[in-house]
Order: C-alpha cells, then sequence, then structure tokens
C-alpha cells in the first residue's frame, strides 16, 4: 500500500481517538534504510496494553496493512522459549481480531546468529526478531532494523535505564528490551559451599577441592574471559568514530595485568579442582549421582537446569571477589540484554511493532520470567514479589552493578580475550608478570586490530 493511502488512514484515526498524537509515515521508504516514523504526545503513551480502548485505537493501522484481510507475520525467537512465543503470538492476534486476521509463524533462529542473517537477507528474515544488545550495531549500520520512534516513550517508560541505554544508538532507540539479565553469575550447591564462602573466589575453590568437586568456567571463551581485564580496570566505552574500532578508557596495563595474573594463579593452584568447560557442564554435573560439581559460573539461560538439578540445594549468588596484590577486588563481568527488532524491510511495519511492543510488555515480560526464568528489563515486572523472591533472578539483577555493558563491542574483541583465556589455563604456559603483560598487551593490540 502506497504511504500516502496509510498515511490518510492513520490521519482518520488520529481525528477519533485521542492516545495517539500523529503517525507521519506509513511505510519504510524502497530500500528499507527508514522505519515509519510517528511522533507520540510526551505525556502519553502510544499504546496501553491494559486499555482496550487503547488498544483498538490502532485496529484501522493494523486493517490499512492488511492484504484481502489478512497480516502474515514471521517471528523469529530461542528453541527454549517457542512455546511461550507461540502462545503470546496467539493471543496479540486475537487483540486486533475485528481488524485483520494476523496470521504469525513462529520459528526458530538463534539469537547469537539473527543480526546476521537479518542483514544477510533481510527480505527472508523474520518481521520481529530477538537478539542480543552486542548485534545492534550491526543491525544500525546495515540498515536491517527500524528505529522505534512511535514507541520511544512506551520503552523509556516500562523498562529499566540501562536497558533503554543499550538499545539506543544516535539519539535512537531501535529495539523492545526483551529480556534484562543476558549475562552469568555463581551456582553453588549449598551441601558444599558455603552463602559465606559464595563471597570470594578462593573460599569457593577451596571449598570445592576440600568435597573433592568441580568448580567449572568458561575460561576461554570471550564473554567470559573479559572478566579477567574488566576486573583489572579496562573499560570497553563503544566504538570509535570509525564505527569498526573498539573504545577503551584510559586503562593501567600493570593493574590490568596483576588481575589476569590473580586468576592465572588460581587455575593453576587449583588445577584438580578447576575445569575450564561450557556453563552447561555445570548443570550436568549438579545432575551426576553423586554430583561432581560443587560450584560454577553459568549463564541465564542455565538457571532452569541448575534448580532442576538441585532442588532446594541450589544456591545463586553475585560473582565473588578475588585477591589482587592484597586486596578482595569484586569481579567485573559483562552483562547484556535482549530486545526484540523490526525488520527494515517488514511489509507490515505498524503491525510489527506492536507486535513487539506487545511481547515485551509487562505480563509478557513476567510471563517469561515464571515459564523460562528469564530477568525481566520491564521496571514493574522486575519489582514483582516473584522476582524479588527468586533467588537466582535477584543474584543475576544484583550482577548488573558489577558489570560493563554488552554495547558498542566491536568484532575484533573476541577471539583475543579468548585466547588469552585458552593461555590463562594451559598447563605449559608461563604465568610469570612478565610473560602475563605480553600476553596482555598483545591481546589488547588484537582487540584494537593493532
Amino acid at each position: 500500500m502506497k504511504t500516502t493511502k496509510i498515511l490518510a488512514l492513520i490521519l482518520a484515526v488520529l481525528m477519533t481517538v485521542g492516545c495517539l498524537a500523529a503517525c507521519t509515515n506509513g511505510g519504510g521508504d524502497t530500500n528499507g534504510t527508514t522505519a515509519p516514523q510517528g511522533a507520540v504526545d510526551a505525556t502519553k503513551l502510544a499504546i496501553d496494553w491494559n486499555d482496550p480502548a487503547s488498544i483498538a485505537a490502532w485496529n484501522e493501522t493494523v486493517k490499512s496493512e492488511a492484504t484481502n484481510g489478512v497480516i502474515t507475520l514471521k517471528l523469529w525467537g530461542p528453541d527454549a522459549a517457542q512455546d511461550v512465543f507461540k502462545a503470546e503470538a496467539e493471543a496479540f492476534a486475537e487483540l486486533f481480531k475485528d481488524a485483520a486476521e494476523i496470521k504469525i509463524e513462529v520459528a526458530v533462529q538463534g539469537e547469537g546468529d539473527a543480526a546476521a542473517q537479518v542483514a544477510t537477507d533481510p527480505k527472508a528474515a523474520a518481521d520481529v526478531f530477538s537478539f542480543p544488545s552486542d548485534q545492534l550495531n550491526k543491525l544500525v549500520n546495515t540498515n536491517s532494523i527500524l528505529s522505534l520512534d512511535a514507541f520511544a516513550n512506551d520503552i523509556k517508560a516500562m523498562n529499566s535505564e540501562s536497558s533503554v541505554n543499550a538499545a539506543t544508538l544516535n539519539d535512537k532507540i531501535w529495539a523492545f528490551p526483551e529480556v534484562g539479565d543476558n549475562s552469568y553469575f555463581l551456582a553453588y550447591d549449598k551441601r558444599v559451599v558455603s552463602a559465606d564462602q559464595a563471597k570470594s573466589f578462593e573460599a569457593i575453590l577451596e571449598a570445592c577441592k576440600t568435597a573433592d568437586k568441580k568448580f567449572i568456567m568458561n575460561a576461554g571463551d570471550g564473554f567470559f574471559a573479559c572478566m579477567y581485564l574488566y576486573t583489572g580496570g579496562l573499560e570497553t566505552l563503544g566504538l570509535e568514530d570509525d564505527g569498526i574500532t573498539q573504545k577503551l578508557n584510559d586503562y593501567d596495563v600493570d593493574k590490568v595485568t596483576a588481575s589476569v595474573k590473580a586468576f592465572a594463579d588460581l587455575f593453576r593452584t587449583y588445577k584438580n579442582t578447576f575445569e575450564s568447560g561450557d556453563t552447561k557442564l555445570v548443570a550436568d554435573g549438579f545432575k551426576n549421582d553423586p554430583t561432581t560439581v560443587g560450584a560454577g559460573v553459568v549463564g541465564s539461560w542455565n538457571v532452569a537446569s541448575v534448580k532442576s538439578a538441585l532442588g532446594d540445594n541450589a544456591g545463586f549468588a553475585i560473582l565473588p571477589t578475588i585477591n589482587i596484590d592484597g586486596t578482595d577486588t569484586q569481579i567485573i563481568n559483562m552483562f547484556g540484554y535482549k530486545y526484540l527488532g523490526v525488520n527494515s524491510q517488514s511489509a507490515t511495519p505498524f503491525t510489527a511493532q506492536l507486535l513487539a511492543s506487545y511481547m515485551t510488555n509487562e505480563a509478557c515480560q513476567l510471563e517469561r520470567a515464571e515459564q523460562l526464568e528469564w530477568g525481566p528489563a520491564n521496571t514493574n515486572a522486575a519489582n514483582s514479589d516473584f522476582v524479588k523472591n527468586n533467588e537466582s533472578m535477584s543474584a543475576i539483577l544484583a550482577q548488573a552493578q558489577y558489570s560493563m555493558p554488552q554495547t558498542g563491542i566491536a568484532t575484533t574483541f573476541w577471539n583475543p580475550i579468548g585466547g588469552l583465556g585458552t593461555y590463562m589455563v594451559d598447563a605449559k604456559s608461563d604465568l610469570s608478570t612478565e610473560a602475563l603483560k605480553v600476553q596482555v598487551e598483545a591481546c589488547i593490540s588484537g582487540i584494537l586490530d593493532e
């Protein structure tokens, strides 16, 4: 449908319904590089999902995007969330059944690959897709995602400031916060590690050694290994003006090296207790009879498995402190978010935005918290009794204050960091301060692609 026709329909709605202030463009341009733009009254939300009148105000807009009364959308999400996504998609379609028959195909697409898939072939990609925060730059730079001007007030009002900031680039909000806990933290068996011991990395490892249990973390993966540098004071500050090169703070390489050495020395000292491996191995070790793992670093995506394995003996906490040159120092990690984005090539951009908005509202985020153990970005959901009384969610959300945001991360970041971690756990590596400093400098040069 032509832009002018959609515009006329939207303006007609706005003349009769006071929910929206204006919608100035009904479709993307011919190459999909711009979103359907909308200006809303700053004192009102674009849509209130608890108000039938607010929802009905969008009926004519939805109807204007239908072909013979039908709208077809594709929704991408992770495998674990398929049942929940399908139920929420059906509920959304029911809300607008008077406007159009909305058919939503829900399909599995790994979130880590979503940006690449959308950027490579946007016309074949989903209208709405789930992705992690570090992929926003790629999506924006390839003109693969819509800016969400019409929903900016909703997003700001309903979600945590940090999740909104991570969705903002070039002064525009580009995605709906979906998950507020895309990070990792400590899981432990309460029969092996006490709550007090869980506060110190040294104490955790000693407790696991005493109980003849393993401590597992993915030491050679860049997402986890970044903690060695972050804890030593290095910070990632987004990308340079070229949009490619990683921007770093004015770090002290000796302090960074001291942090790296503290970790490496613990790995070596507890070589029969410490094991580097995927987070899944932590939960698997808790399931063994008898258990073979006492504690480990897990992602928010492993919580359900850990709880299933340990039951009431499952303990969760923020990452512990580590002793660096005699000072107990809080471990700093990377904390990201997950979002629902809207494809810039969507044939029904407003309906796609409405779907993404609905699926990230308070009720849906709380539903996924209850069914999938996903920590909400929505502030009301995050402050609900369910989340507050949930030990794992409380721990992961508390970890956010001791983290670097997973935004503005260069593609050159991951491999050098992972390589450093692999060096640190190699039994043949030289762990002297001098040798580790060489490794740290080489790692940072690799990140900067020098």
